[in-house]
């Protein structure tokens, strides 16, 4: 019997279209260091794609793209506004406070880790602006998707950047997982970036398809000219820069974003249905993509484990161990059909082993 996970989205494979262009620019000599036919034709595809000039730094992690995108954007002395479960807090180490020199981050509050306007604005009204004994603000960073999974609307992205401009401060996105919200929203990528007011953004590509390659992407000339020397600086302009350019290229053509995205929340959303029909399931977080958070019995666990079926455990601050599955762009049929029957297993004929305390059925939350 096959064994399948669902702790994440990273340990896909490269996408077949993917590999092969990676394979077809592997011919003949290029001139290193960015200088290829490959990474001179980025700019002009992702402007195409964006509708507006566009500069794109081809980087290999999101920490690398978050800390060089907050940097370019934040002195030493400044501090980015941002969620307190954002990615750049928890995971990445304290790469924005590197890449800035020492600038810092004041975290705010939220639920299913979006920031609303008015915790945004207490924030700023909390911390100040413009006084010397304070550092300054220099830039808010939104997560798209939230690490809940959850997606902003388009028209929060606008009110945020606004409140965000109007104290003097960048706005930056964290798009990881940014295909999967444009999918949701059904928008357009111009829509969901620089005409919401977003001024630099990580574009995430590995979580879809590709390999180890992401991008730092900006409209503004001006952080683009302060990039081009971080970028060096920082590592990350490679000799054999084709490798990755071509893997952000063969990522547009022919809408293989989009496909991908559309296949991993299709994927996620029958998860989340078969879990919705059990009344001993919680799903703690609305499900916009290709995650799906829940707090589910120790017997299922259990059950879908026994078929060769695991997921991640995962903790909730106010409702304790609970699991995070995280569904891709191949996940084959027989994984998503494996895990529905699993869940169609009537609760009642469910047998706790010997000595296990009583159960307590939890009402199911019927997310959107």
């Amino acid at each position: 019997m096959a064994t399948y996970h669902f702790n994440s989205d990273n340990g896909a494979p490269v996408c077949e279209q993917v590999m092969n262009a990676i394979l077809d620019c592997n011919r003949g000599t290029e001139t290193a260091y960015g200088a290829d036919q490959f990474t001179a034709t980025l700019a002009q595809a992702y402007s195409n794609f964006f509708e507006r000039q566009t500069f794109v730094f081809p980087v290999p992690t999101g920490t690398a793209g978050n800390g060089l995108a907050l940097g370019a954007v934040t002195p030493s002395y400044g501090t980015i506004f941002c969620h307190e479960g954002a990615h750049i807090v928890t995971t990445e180490a304290g790469a924005p406070e590197f890449y800035s020199g020492g600038g810092r981050m004041t975290l705010l509050p939220g639920e299913h880790r979006k920031i609303s306007l008015a915790t945004l604005e207490d924030g700023l009204q909390r911390h100040g602006i413009g006084n010397v004994h304070h550092m300054a603000v220099s830039a808010l960073s939104l997560t798209q998707a939230t690490e809940a999974g959850v997606v902003y609307e388009l028209d929060e992205i606008r009110a945020l950047s606004a409140i965000a401009h109007e104290a003097g401060m960048k706005v930056h996105l964290d798009g990881a997982r940014l295909a999967n919200a444009l999918v949701h929203l059904d928008a357009t990528p111009a829509e969901i970036t620089w005409k919401a007011g977003v001024d630099i953004l990580t574009f995430g590509t590995t979580k879809n398809g590709t390999m180890n390659a992401e991008a730092v992407i900006t409209f503004d000339p001006a952080i683009a000219q302060v990039l081009s020397f971080m970028h060096k600086r920082a590592g990350h302009l490679y000799s054999k820069m084709r490798y990755i350019s071509v893997q952000l290229l063969s990522y547009l053509e022919d809408d293989l974003w989009r496909r991908n995205a559309l296949q991993a929340n299709r994927n996620a959303e029958r998860i989340a249905n078969a879990l919705r029909q059990r009344s001993d399931v919680e799903l703690v977080h609305p499900v916009h993509i290709n995650e799906v958070f829940a707090v589910l019995p120790p017997r299922l666990v259990r059950a879908l484990g026994e078929e060769g079926i695991h997921v991640r455990p995962w903790s909730f601050q106010h409702k304790g161990a609970g699991q995070r599955m995280v569904m891709s762009y191949c996940d084959s049929i027989e994984q998503i059909q494996r895990f529905e029957q699993v869940c169609r297993e009537p609760i009642n004929s469910e047998i706790s082993p010997p000595g296990s305390p009583p159960m307590i059925e939890r009402k199911a939350v019927r997310g959107p």
